[in-house]
């Protein structure tokens, strides 16, 4: 039986404007970008998968670093493909935005994989289709919004069933006092609220001087304080604070995780999967995560994140929309939220495919 191999490989963008500016951390965001992949196979089969592209070039680097390390490998062999991507193009990768460019390619190769096996994704990894929590992000203090408005988003989605809810830190100290005021006072105590800052403080001490004016709120975890190179930053906060801090959003070198572990600076560990370079790597860090005893959750790309069976993290999917991110208008399928839970999609790979017309890649 002849072995099937990468045939072609195909990416592009498709941008989505949003209704309202977001404001997060030093970010102000206008619209979504998403980078979309479709990976052939000489069996017939096609690999999905999607991701934001952070305005990045994307699309460049698959098409020049990466795809002619790619092309005629074997399907079957997601893991050497992987390597040899990656060693392929380590002169200028091995972190950053190459390193993310091969996470969006890796998804959409093992969901090639699982396809010709005819199994969904977690099957193939062995991780089980039992419920994993879900995090909404529930709402970002968009410019004009009143301390009420933000909190009142929070708690509809709590009165639907989500029980883990974050909203995006505001650099204005009042309006987070008074939004964190409202939420400790009507949040259920079985539900958990974490704030996301972004990256958004220069330093420890800027950070502790802010959170002191949010008086003391009851916080599930404070999510990327600082920018997550700085370990030392974020362990002082966490020691000062007793807050639980939660790190890995945009990280693309997974042995910033063990240096966080040794410096007892981390108490929840979020699972980029683009940005860690895929599935392959993701799968093989987590291991060191829950044996250090941490809290596993997924930062967005919850289509692949829900195969891993850690926390998914998704933005509202309900048919109105949200104004956060539209990416559920770009695809159909994927991991069905019910009562605060995921459940992983029981069609073939990552189980989900992109609307029609929505892939549009024209011809080389």
């Amino acid at each position: 039986m002849t072995t099937a191999t990468i045939t072609k490989i195909a990416a592009t963008n498709v941008v989505l404007d949003l209704p309202q500016a977001l404001h997060l951390g030093a970010m102000t965001v206008h619209r979504r970008e998403y980078t979309l992949i479709q990976v052939e196979s000489s069996d017939g089969f096609v690999g999905k998968a999607y991701c934001l592209s952070r305005e990045a070039p994307m699309v460049e680097i698959i098409d020049r670093l990466l795809s002619p390390h790619v092309l005629g490998m074997a399907v079957n062999d997601v893991a050497a493909t992987w390597d040899k991507a990656y060693r392929g193009s380590a002169i200028v990768g091995r972190v950053g935005l190459v390193v993310r460019a091969l996470g969006l390619l890796d998804m959409a190769l093992w969901d090639l994989a699982a396809q010709q096996q005819e199994l969904p994704l977690w099957q193939m990894l062995g991780t089980g289709d039992q419920p994993r929590k879900a995090l909404l992000v529930s709402a970002y203090p968009t410019s004009g919004r009143a301390a009420s408005d933000i909190a009142q988003d929070v708690l509809d989605h709590a009165q639907q069933g989500w029980k883990t809810l974050k909203i995006a830190r505001s650099a204005d100290t009042g309006l987070m006092r008074e939004v964190l005021s409202i939420l400790d006072q009507s949040l259920a105590p079985d539900c958990e609220l974490i704030v996301d800052v972004g990256f958004g403080w220069p330093d420890a001490e800027a950070a502790l001087t802010e959170l002191a004016a949010w008086g003391t709120p009851r916080l599930g975890w404070l999510e990327d304080p600082l920018l997550p190179e700085d370990i030392c930053g974020c362990a002082h906060i966490r020691s000062e604070t007793g807050m639980a801090i939660g790190i890995g959003d945009e990280v693309t070198d997974p042995s910033l995780f063990d240096r966080y572990i040794e410096a007892d600076a981390v108490d929840v560990a979020r699972i980029d999967v683009v940005a860690l370079g895929g599935i392959t790597p993701s799968m093989k860090l987590l291991p060191r995560l829950r044996d250090a005893g941490l809290r596993v959750s997924s930062h967005v790309s919850p289509e692949a994140s829900v195969h891993l069976g850690v926390e998914v993290e998704t933005f509202d999917r309900s048919p109105a929309g949200n104004p956060y991110d539209p990416s559920p208008t770009l695809i159909s399928g994927g991991p069905t939220f019910l009562d605060g839970f995921a459940r992983p999609p029981s069609s073939p790979g990552l189980g989900f495919e992109f609307a029609p017309d929505t892939f549009k890649k024209e011809e080389q």
